[in-house]
């Protein structure tokens, strides 16, 4: 069925969606599970990427042993201003693969606009670290979490915080400092 919607006219589809199936699933993008004798996939961290109006719960079934979360009502995007955060454009947050291991405990928290907090894990450090390697990440975000405190009027919406995050380590990464800070520490054998 998903051959012939995916691809009507492509005779080879049909035989060869399992082993895509089987790929996507391998890498953890797409869970698959079969109840009372019919197949489904769910798609990992779908809640994380999609904005739904209305919430509701799903109609078909829970992978077994697995419960589902509500997807989390649209935000209002004009709360964030003019710019990509608020046109609902990809933000540079690192994925998290499926929801199948549990997060990690948060190293910094940025306070957020509604006052809540964004929770920062060392997933999440560790993947910055390989984009931005001339940062020292985890110090950049404690001084995000110092601006944030400093600056409420100004604090990002759960919405923008990623944004905010990926500008602010391009800048530091492009200012050059975080270079000569970085050999700085490798001259004092810190390696970080």
């Amino acid at each position: 069925m998903l051959a012939s919607l995916l691809y009507p006219y492509d005779d080879d589809a049909k035989d060869l969606i399992d082993g895509w199936l089987a790929e996507l699933s391998s890498e953890g993008c797409i869970a698959r599970y079969e109840v009372d004798g019919t197949s489904y996939l769910q798609i990992s961290a779908w809640l994380e990427h999609q904005k739904i109006d209305k919430p509701s719960a799903s109609k078909l079934p829970e992978i077994p042993g697995k419960s589902r979360k509500l997807a989390k009502a649209r935000e209002d995007s004009s709360a964030e201003g003019k710019g990509k955060e608020g046109r609902g454009e990809d933000s540079g947050e690192p994925s998290h693969g499926d929801d199948s291991s549990p997060p990690s405990p948060p190293v910094v928290a940025i306070p957020l606009v509604d006052s809540s907090e964004y929770p920062v894990t060392a997933e999440m450090i560790a993947e910055w670290s390989q984009a931005y390697p001339a940062v020292d990440v985890e110090q950049q975000l404690r001084e995000m979490r110092a601006w944030s405190i400093a600056n409420p009027s100004n604090r990002k919406t759960p919405r923008g915080v990623n944004s905010f995050i990926v500008r602010w380590l391009g800048k530091e990464q492009d200012s050059g400092k975080g270079g000569a800070r970085r050999a700085h520490q490798q001259d004092l054998g810190v390696f970080v």
